[in-house]
């Protein structure tokens, strides 16, 4: 029958407490009626055992201490140090992350290129108001050759509800006007040379100042 091992060392134990006992009781002082023996040759000291002379040497040291119940003292081993290679390896090192693709480079394109600039008018008109008196007013218009040849020309003014008295040209030679319900057409006579200018001047009666178009040559009159 196998005992626990806890029960064997609790009997050992129990052991060395009766001994500790016994020592104690052998080598207790003597009393008052003690006689000591006289002198005479020494007496043969009796060997103590082995056992009570290491058991009166460790009076004051205390026993094992009991095992866990349930548990046997079986040795254990310290764990084994990590091997310097585990040790001293690198942790991985992580990929780079994948690279976009690259698009391919778009050549420039060619700024557009400036339009050239529109030729001027063949033809300048500016309207503008010279005298006002009651019931009617003087008109002109400035008219100017702005190509490189003779044009002739022909000059529109309307003025709704308004009359024409008369119209005529400044200092050249005259053209032919005509009157349809206010609204004044000028044609000229000979053709106006190029870069040169002339001055449509006329009489209006009932109408307002301001016409409401102008225009010479299908050209608009700046200044209406």
């Amino acid at each position: 029958m196998a005992w626990p091992p806890w029960i064997l060392v609790s009997i050992g134990v129990l052991a060395m407490v009766v001994l500790l006992v016994i020592a104690a009781s052998a080598y207790r002082a003597p009393g008052s009626g003690f006689d000591p023996v006289p002198p005479g040759p020494p007496a043969m000291a009796v060997p103590i055992p082995a056992e009570r002379a290491s058991s009166a040497g460790q009076s004051n040291t205390e026993g094992p201490a009991p095992a866990l119940p349930g548990l046997s003292p079986r040795r254990t081993d310290p764990p084994s140090p990590p091997s310097s290679a585990s040790a001293t390896a690198e942790p991985p090192t992580a990929a780079p992350p994948p690279r976009a693709p690259s698009r391919p480079a778009v050549p420039p394109r060619n700024p557009p290129s400036a339009s050239p600039s529109a030729p001027p008018p063949p033809l300048e008109a500016r309207y503008q108001v010279l005298q006002t008196f009651p019931g009617g007013f003087i008109g002109e218009v400035s008219i100017r050759n702005a190509s490189r040849g003779d044009l002739g020309w022909v000059a529109r003014v309307e003025y709704p509800g308004g009359r024409v008295v008369t119209a005529w040209l400044e200092g050249v030679t005259q053209g032919t006007f005509s009157d349809r319900r206010g609204t004044l057409i000028y044609r000229s006579g000979p053709d106006l040379a190029a870069g040169s200018s002339v001055l449509l001047r006329f009489h209006i009666e009932s109408a307002h100042p301001h016409p409401a178009s102008c225009a010479v040559s299908g050209r608009s009159c700046i200044g209406v």
